[in-house]
This record gives structure tokens, C-alpha cells and sequence, in this order.
């Protein structure tokens, strides 16, 4: 599929259940002092927000918004984390793995709102 073409509910639950196993990944590497596992984690949660967005446009408008807003704001916190992995500051890493986890929360909300709605249409045969 091209990249901004819309999403399939496969495409959607294959998206959610990435970004789950990112975020339990990510929270396992931060309780047990792994920071040499984090590095890599980001960068594959980094490609995971890329793909999600690809797919954004199966999305209402309003969802869409508020997903390049959370995406926006998992970015940042992505660059944070990657920051304090380099200076091996644990304490300062588990913090904002935290607060990633409500954005995170926000996205898997928006995925499976839309998940739901595309599976919805492809009964529908729209």
C-alpha cells in the first residue's frame, strides 16, 4: 500500500498491537535498567508513529488532528527519553516513559476508534 493511503481494520489492529508491544517493551527495558535496550525501542516506536500517521487519513478530521497532535508530543518525549538514555540518567528515563504512556493511551484510543469505524464501513461495504 502507499504511504496516506487508508487503512485497512487489519492495517489498524496490526498498528495498535505494534504500538502495545512498543509501550510494554519500553516500560520492561526502563524497570530493569536496560538502557541499552531503550535506544533501540525508540526507534522502532519513531517508524511505528511514521506508519500510523501514513494511515491517518481513514480518519475523521477531528480524530486526525488530535493524533498529529499526540504524535507530535510522543516525538518530543521520544527525543527526551533518548536524551537522558544517552547521559545514563535512569530515574529521569522511567519519568518520561510515563508520561509517554497517557499519550500513548491517547493514540491507541484514536486507533481503535478507527478501527472500529473502517471495520464498520467495510461491513457496510462502503
Amino acid at each position: 500500500m502507499l504511504g496516506g493511503s487508508k487503512g485497512s481494520p487489519e492495517d489498524f489492529g496490526r498498528l495498535r498491537q505494534g504500538l502495545n508491544d512498543d509501550r510494554a517493551n519500553l516500560n520492561r527495558a526502563a524497570v530493569e535498567n536496560r538502557l541499552d535496550r531503550v535506544a533501540g525501542i525508540l526507534d522502532t516506536m519513531r517508524g511505528r508513529f511514521d506508519e500510523i500517521w501514513s494511515k491517518s487519513s481513514a480518519m475523521n478530521l477531528l480524530d486526525r488532528q488530535h493524533l498529529a497532535i499526540q504524535l507530535a508530543s510522543g516525538r518530543k518525549m521520544l527525543t527526551s527519553i533518548s536524551q537522558w538514555t544517552d547521559s545514563a540518567d535512569i530515574d529521569a528515563v522511567r519519568s518520561e516513559v510515563e508520561t509517554l504512556n497517557a499519550v500513548l493511551n491517547e493514540i491507541d484510543i484514536l486507533l481503535d476508534r478507527t478501527l472500529r469505524a473502517v471495520a464498520g464501513e467495510s461491513k457496510d461495504g462502503l
